[in-house]
């Protein structure tokens, strides 16, 4: 009898202790980080202001790279970037790495010392009224972006390929740069580019490149060359490879390898590991990596948007069956405010149990903070 009640009590001790120790989920971790690590702050094109930027801005002082990974054609956005780049200059960033190209952030550059920059681009899209000539470059508050990176004397890097509409604009500029007689004896030359603008000729571009003189100019037609056949072959793998070529040309020429960069990009290509779309390698890992080597700190921000408004049709993230972001972060919304999540922690503490998302397990492996924004972007 005294044995059977010493088994009995076994049990039941066996029984409490397994469930004392029974593992969290996936999810229930997840809903643990975002209840205790989770902050906002509020921005009307003012200055921001919470705990949320403030962390924010913190990743400046402690990272050698900061990557927004942004959704695109923001004009809010591109008011806060103002406030970061900044925020960033009195860390020492004096680099902002973007999604152009480098011959754009040369003109970018040059078209911020304007007198007037907004005019500038203003008159050049009028030029060329159906042609996106600097991609992510148009709006007001984007110029905003060009007039803050020159008053705190950022260096533009632009790694990614040539727009595909800009390509009549560079072909004219590197055209119209040379002497009469150079003009004179490529023309046929020119008018045949022009004229199949959008999938310029390989031997024709060769043909002016070996007729003029200036690097940077001989450079441009390279870059012609390798974006129309991304374009042409929808080549994922080259334009990565391209960025990091790029980054590196940037990165090899400088005095100091401690440089301090701002990237703000399209947030697939700055995840850490795997792009998000591609399921390639991009810039965002080569960085990250490039931080490992330098013994020095690489923090990314995944920024998302839940409304979307086309036509006066309002399209919520959340409630559509292919969603561009995981739903969990898309609950998060706030109408008031930004919404800050900090989800370092729970990198090595996923068990993998699918009770999460696999989009949802993606963010948490490629990114440190996920920003959801307040907007209903047009």
């Amino acid at each position: 009898m005294k044995k059977g009640l010493f088994m009995i009590a076994l049990l039941i001790f066996n029984l409490a202790f397994g469930q004392e120790k029974k593992k969290a989920t996936d999810e229930e971790k997840l809903t643990k980080c975002i209840l205790e690590n989770t902050n906002y702050f509020t921005f009307n094109g003012q200055k921001p202001d919470g705990k949320g930027w403030d962390i924010l801005e913190n990743l400046f002082a402690n990272n050698q790279f900061v990557a927004w990974g942004e959704y695109h054609n923001s004009p809010l956005l591109s008011q806060l970037t103002n406030y970061a780049l900044e925020s960033a200059s009195k860390y020492g960033y004096k680099t902002w790495c973007a999604e152009i190209s480098p011959f754009a952030a040369a003109e970018l550059m040059r078209i911020a010392k304007s007198k007037n920059p907004l005019d500038t681009i203003s008159r050049i899209a009028n030029e060329r009224p159906n042609f996106t000539t600097f991609p992510f470059f148009q709006t007001k508050e984007d110029i905003g972006m060009l007039t803050t990176a020159n008053q705190f004397g950022y260096t533009i890097w632009g790694i990614d390929q040539e727009f595909q509409t800009a390509f009549p604009y560079c072909l004219d500029k590197v055209y119209q740069a040379q002497p009469k007689n150079t003009r004179e004896r490529f023309k046929a030359v020119y008018d045949s580019l022009q004229a199949s603008w959008w999938n310029p000729e390989a031997k024709l571009l060769d043909s002016l490149k070996k007729g003029i003189k200036q690097p940077n100019l001989k450079r441009v037609l390279d870059d012609i060359k390798i974006s129309k056949d991304i374009y042409y072959y929808s080549d994922n793998q080259r334009r990565a490879d391209l960025m990091k070529t790029n980054f590196y040309n940037y990165y090899d020429g400088l005095k100091t390898k401690n440089e301090k960069v701002f990237f703000k990009m399209g947030s697939n290509h700055l995840a850490r590991g795997m792009n998000l779309e591609t399921n390639l390698y991009d810039i965002g890992n080569a960085v990250y990596e490039l931080a490992q080597r330098n013994k020095t700190n690489f923090s990314n921000v995944y920024i998302m948007v839940r409304y979307t408004e086309e036509e006066g049709v309002i399209t919520d993230d959340l409630e559509e069956k292919n969603n561009q972001n995981p739903k969990v972060f898309s609950k998060l919304y706030d109408k008031d405010k930004w919404v800050l999540v900090d989800i370092r922690s729970l990198r090595l503490r996923m068990r993998y149990d699918n009770s999460l998302t696999s989009d949802t397990y993606k963010m948490i492996e490629k990114y440190d903070y996920v920003l959801v924004s307040p907007e209903i972007l047009k």
